[in-house]
């Protein structure tokens, strides 16, 4: 549940078209609009495909389900020489195809409360435009100069990464399901 800038990831790869990390006291705030080059249903299958993220996406180590609304996820944070593997638990709710909500179970995980929101949109006929916003407060020590720095680079390269991941999942789903023509 992360963080954009404007970057574009690979050739055909999902491009955070604007991202922002700010913090507001011990919170840290996203906003990101993403172009997924997936049309949206299958990219709204593929975001909330949780079992199958983890093998698109070498940041998300684990995701298993818990019950019918609650989603526990282990995720690696590298900045630089430093990692850290941050747990969640989240409650979510989905509205297929346009959205997406997910809030932090306090005292599940290292995070000690926080919501994020994704928003589909279709942008074309092959692509989806996404809208995420969260807002987080870590339930771990951040120290106190280079630490939100280290946070706000993580954040944005998880939401990059989980965007190429939601991408070509939606790409390989539809690949296997096209028929061949004769």
């Amino acid at each position: 549940m992360l963080v954009l800038l404007s970057i574009a990831v690979a050739a055909q790869a999902a491009t955070v078209e604007h991202l922002k990390v700010s913090r507001d006291d011990h919170a840290y705030v996203v906003t990101a609009r993403i172009h997924v080059a997936a049309p949206l249903g299958p990219a709204y299958a593929a975001a909330t495909d949780f079992k199958r993220l983890p093998d698109y996406s070498s940041m998300i180590e684990s995701t298993r389900l818990i019950g019918h609304d609650e989603l526990s996820s282990r995720m690696k944070l590298c900045v630089l020489w430093y990692c850290k593997t941050v747990r969640q638990v989240m409650r979510y709710r989905l509205a297929p195809p346009k959205r997406l909500d997910m809030r932090v179970v306090p005292g599940r995980g290292d995070l000690k409360t926080g919501q994020a929101h994704w928003r589909f949109a279709a942008a074309g006929a092959d692509a989806t435009e996404l809208q995420f916003n969260a807002r987080i407060v870590p339930d771990f020590w951040v120290p106190p100069l280079v630490g939100p720095w280290a946070i706000a680079r993580a954040l944005r390269e998880q939401v990059a990464a989980t965007a190429t991941a939601i991408e070509q999942l939606a790409r390989h789903d539809a690949a296997t399901t096209q028929t061949p023509t004769s």
